[in-house]
């Protein structure tokens, strides 16, 4: 999709508090400990003092947060096993784990985009502190006045 992206506004009041006194939500019991948990306690917060974080995010942060673990298990086993593997015939072929990998990443990425967690989309997904009005509201302003 060209052309600029519409900000991203968050819907509750959580986002109102200061950041001193904003609760961060706990980690949903689906998330596995260790990496998916650590990336939700990174992102989460990060959310909440940018003034986007709001309850419609939670699926798309956990599935963030799992497409980082994966990506970030598989690029270990890549690490540990090499980029070519030895069969059990002796031919080498490509280490399964770097699909994973790749496809992890790719997923991560675009879930990463869609929060404004990339640079790219940092500016975009702040919160709009005037909500915008319909653009006929002006409109039917002036005839009502007729």
């Amino acid at each position: 999709m060209r052309g600029s992206k519409p900000a991203i506004r968050p819907v509750s009041n959580l986002v109102n508090l200061p950041a001193s006194q904003a609760r961060i939500p706990e980690p949903p019991a689906s998330l596995h400990e260790g990496l998916e948990r650590d990336c939700w306690l990174e992102v989460v917060p990060e959310l909440v003092r940018r003034k986007i974080w709001d309850t419609d995010l939670k699926d798309m942060v956990q599935a963030y947060c799992v497409q980082r673990a994966r990506f970030m298990t598989a690029n270990e086993k890549v690490q540990e096993l090499g980029l070519i593997q030895k069969s059990k015939r002796g031919d080498g072929k490509f280490n399964p784990y770097i699909s994973i990998s790749n496809a992890a990443y790719d997923r991560m990425v675009r879930l990463a985009t869609e929060l404004g967690l990339t640079a790219a989309r940092r500016e975009s997904a702040k919160k709009v502190d005037k909500p915008v009005g319909i653009a006929a509201d002006k409109f039917l302003k002036r005839n009502a006045a007729v």
